[in-house]
């Protein structure tokens, strides 16, 4: 009779243990493409939210709370990215998704929606920023749209011809290809710039000679590429090849450290968008990275993708954060507490943040930066107008 009780009481404090290291925790879903076609971008984006939560962890979690990250490699497939999140959701009870690409990010958004689950995707496409349609998504930095924005604004203050300016946009058929085009054709008619050609490129991208060769044709003056870094290099390999003179402006998962060493002599002089400082920048956010890095040193080489994934990381958990203050741990008080963010601070990795219930644009602000001597080089900062037509687009 004693030996039932004995363990009964042991059964009673595991039981008080578990229920509470339970409450002691906040579990949120990461899907990463860790072995698919972005995984050039997406393995240190993945690196750079992991440590970011292990070091909020380390200096004592959430108010208290440990976060619980639930890793899973989609390997960039719809189809798989529906699975993990089915399972995020159902079996492991997150209050909320740090997600990847534009594809699947989009294929889920009205399950997003449905389910209230906050959805913070590294897809900045600008069809996920109006509230009305997508209420649970979110991004960290300016949307490609709004990239192409300040693409299409450099061009027209630094242009110096006396006939307009000629633009190209090279881009792959698939979601993450295809997010900004829209935009950037609406906006090239409003200032005058002539599009003059499109061109859709295969992905992932081996040898694009003759895609080149097509667009060579008209001439473009300047040419805006909107896929990974490693198509890129590759791209930018084949037009040093053609000879083509036209001038490359990459988005902001194409213009990364990563460049020069792929590309090598071939992305000298080629300008990219970034919506988030290199590694290394002399801001005040990147002491933490650093502290980090000496108390966990990697033989990963650390760059742009890792600081973007460690200023996801810093967003959202400001969000649990506000969200556990206020007593609503819930995906729909998650959204509510990030929607009351106001120039939140990262400490310069990326422009400040802010949501609102009617707008989900965090920010309009990219920064042109251009491979000099093999190296990242500032250029310029760009700040697309908040017009309210662009919201969702």
């Amino acid at each position: 009779m004693k030996i039932v009780k004995v363990l009964a009481a042991v059964a009673a404090v595991v039981t008080v243990a578990s229920t509470s290291f339970a409450a002691e925790t906040i579990k949120v879903g990461g899907l990463w493409d860790l072995t698919g076609v972005t995984a050039d971008v997406s393995k240190p984006f993945a690196d750079g939210v992991q440590d970011a939560i292990a070091s909020i962890n380390e200096k004592g979690g959430v108010n208290g709370k440990k976060i619980d990250l639930i890793n899973v490699d989609y390997a960039y497939k719809i189809p798989q990215a529906t699975a993990a999140y089915k399972k995020f959701v159902e079996s492991d009870k997150v209050v909320m998704i740090n997600g990847w690409g534009t594809g699947d990010t989009e294929a889920l958004k009205d399950t997003i929606a449905k389910d209230k689950i906050p959805y913070l995707s590294a897809s900045y496409s600008g069809h996920l920023t109006d509230p009305s349609k997508t209420p649970y998504n979110f991004f960290v930095g300016a949307s490609y749209s709004d990239q192409i924005r300040g693409f299409l604004d450099f061009v027209k203050k630094n242009w110096k011809g006396k006939t307009p300016a000629k633009v190209a946009f090279i881009y792959p058929n698939h979601g993450f290809g295809k997010a900004p085009i829209e935009a950037g054709r609406q906006y090239a008619r409003e200032l005058g710039i002539e599009l003059v050609h499109e061109e859709i490129i295969p992905a992932p991208v081996q040898d694009v000679t003759s895609n080149l060769l097509s667009m060579q044709k008209k001439n473009p003056d300047y040419a805006y590429v909107q896929t990974t870094v490693a198509p890129c290099a590759n791209l930018l390999k084949d037009a040093k090849k053609l000879g083509i003179k036209t001038i490359f402006f990459l988005g902001n998962y194409g213009m990364t450290e990563a460049l020069p060493k792929l590309a090598k002599e071939a992305a000298e002089g080629v300008y990219g968008m970034t919506t988030n400082v290199p590694y290394g920048v002399n801001v005040p956010g990147m002491k933490q990275i650093f502290e980090w890095d000496k108390k966990h040193p990697s033989k990963e080489q650390r760059d742009s993708m890792y600081v973007r994934g460690w200023a996801y990381a810093l967003v959202w958990a400001e969000g649990l954060r506000i969200a556990d203050k206020n007593k609503q741990l819930t995906g729909e008080g998650v959204k509510n507490a990030l929607e009351t963010l106001r120039n939140f601070e990262t400490g310069g990795l990326v422009p400040p943040i802010t949501y609102t219930s009617t707008d989900h644009r965090p920010t309009t602000k990219t920064t042109v930066y251009m491979i000099k001597d093999g190296k990242m080089t500032k250029v310029a900062d760009m700040e697309t107008l908040r017009k309210k037509e662009w919201l969702g687009l």
